[in-house]
């Protein structure tokens, strides 16, 4: 086993470009991410007291021990978790553009942080292309 050298740690800092879902139908978003730590961002006070017991049942699966955690904590998490992923564009860029992360697109920036690349499959097949459909001329 070798130690990770320097090179390969960097080029690792730069993130992965993946495709999240889109804000149409027919146009693709892909952006550059990183995978965010939960703890790190609760260590350097990113994530606030206040959203603790949201990230407690997030990060261990479980209802905090402080009480039901609400939407609110849990939106505020998810939309923590996505600045702190997204490198290009940013949510910032995005929000310039007169848009908002939908939110299929908030889950998946968190799966990414939990799983990586992994926690972006999708539990759904990619749809067919069916225009050459050989039943098409049967439906009118």
């Amino acid at each position: 086993m070798e130690i990770t050298n320097l090179k390969e740690l960097q080029e690792m800092a730069k993130g992965d470009v993946v495709q999240l879902p889109p804000f149409k139908n027919d146009i693709p978003f892909c952006a550059r991410v990183r995978q965010a730590s939960m703890l790190n961002l609760v260590q350097k006070g990113i994530i606030p007291n206040s959203l603790l017991s949201a990230a407690e049942e997030v990060f261990y699966g479980k209802q905090s021990s402080k009480g039901k955690v609400d939407m609110i904590q849990m939106a505020k998490l998810m939309f923590t978790m996505a600045e702190n992923t997204l490198i290009e564009p940013s949510i910032k860029d995005i929000n310039e553009a007169g848009l908002e992360l939908t939110d299929m697109q908030l889950i998946d920036l968190f799966n990414y942080t939990q799983k990586g690349v992994e926690g972006l499959k999708s539990f759904r097949p990619e749809q067919q292309d069916i225009v050459n459909d050989s039943n098409s001329e049967a439906v009118q």
